[in-house]
């Protein structure tokens, strides 16, 4: 069926049928021209069901899910084709008539950086939908393109997830990328550094989200953390020491990170009891003292006997560390209304 003659049909019905087409269909009729694209901006439901990906990696790709159904538009540039491509067409991305070559699911154009932005501004306008995550960089590559961040930041205002992941990356890149993100919900880190020490000086903005991941938090120094504010935390590798623990104690009781309700960091060297206390007002609580805590690490309840707690007073909010089964190398805290 041409899409003159799909288009001729009555708009109840284009919008049933429409409602059938997988995303791949759709997406390959809102490439044709403007007008095929206006059409199915027209015909498509707000994209509530509708989950926009921007992987920004080495093999770059804009997923997008719609509940168990998945496209994935993979973009290369030409200069990557082992093969000149047998058919080249103009076609419309985002109003814009560009030269594509599109062999299985995978989209051939000029310039990968204008292509996935052009790209994902056509998939986000044609299914109705914002970007929900990006992913940056690969963990065999110091690539951390982070033009990423200005553009998804011009074009709305946060993201739900944003993973990091490379080794040895740009100083200079990272630090834009942490201080431009807006995340809500999730940041996961993966960043591996050769050189131990001295550890590369990052800069980071404000975060404010739900969760923080950090896989390799050995870059991390306590004024990072300091800048952070998540109701879960979970930092592996740190270097982190016993009189950092002492200074986020201390921002927590006066009431920063106030969104939070649980948090583990794997200590660099055993963790010293007293350095950690040292001018906290403090309660030691018995064994017999048992709490229940339902954990996002472990997921699963735990039951916190004994140990330490400490009061905030500015909410009245009350956290334990400390306890029976806490490992000498980890510093777990969870925090109760």
């Amino acid at each position: 069926m041409s899409t003159f003659a799909l288009f001729n049909l009555p708009i109840v019905v284009l919008r049933d049928l429409f409602q059938q087409f997988g995303l791949a269909e759709i997406f390959n009729i809102s490439i044709i021209s403007r007008r095929s694209q206006r059409n199915v901006e027209l015909l498509m439901r707000p994209g509530k069901s509708l989950d926009l990906h921007l992987n920004v990696t080495e093999s770059s790709m804009i997923s997008v899910q719609r509940n168990y159904e998945y496209l994935h538009v993979k973009v290369v540039e030409f200069a990557e084709l082992m093969e000149e491509p047998t058919a080249v067409s103009w076609v419309n991305t985002n109003g814009t008539p560009v030269p594509m070559a599109i062999v299985g699911q995978t989209v051939y154009l000029t310039d990968k950086e204008s292509a996935l932005k052009e790209v994902t501004k056509h998939i986000s306008k044609v299914f109705r939908c914002e970007i929900q995550g990006v992913s940056l960089g690969d963990s065999c590559s110091s690539n951390m393109p982070a033009w990423v961040i200005d553009f998804v930041n011009s074009q709305q205002q946060s993201i739900k997830t944003l993973w990091l992941d490379a080794e040895d990356a740009s100083v200079e890149h990272l630090s834009h990328v942490l201080k431009k993100a807006q995340v809500s919900d999730e940041l996961i880190c993966s960043l591996q550094f050769s050189k131990k020490e001295p550890y590369p000086e990052i800069q980071m903005g404000q975060l404010s989200m739900k969760t923080f991941k950090n896989e390799s938090s050995s870059w991390m120094t306590i004024d990072h953390l300091l800048s952070l504010n998540f109701e879960f935390g979970d930092l592996e590798e740190t270097s982190l020491r016993s009189k950092d623990i002492n200074t986020f104690l201390k921002h927590w009781m006066s009431g920063g990170c106030d969104r939070l309700q649980e948090l583990h960091i794997e200590m660099k060297g055993s963790i010293n009891v007293n350095k950690v206390l040292r001018e906290i007002d403090f309660e030691v609580i018995s064994s017999g003292d048992v709490k229940e805590f339902d954990s996002k690490k472990f997921n699963d309840t735990l039951e916190i006997r004994g140990g330490v707690q400490v009061c905030r007073k500015t909410d009245g909010k009350v956290a334990r560390l400390f306890d029976d089964e806490a490992d000498a190398s980890y510093f777990s805290f969870y925090v109760f209304e």
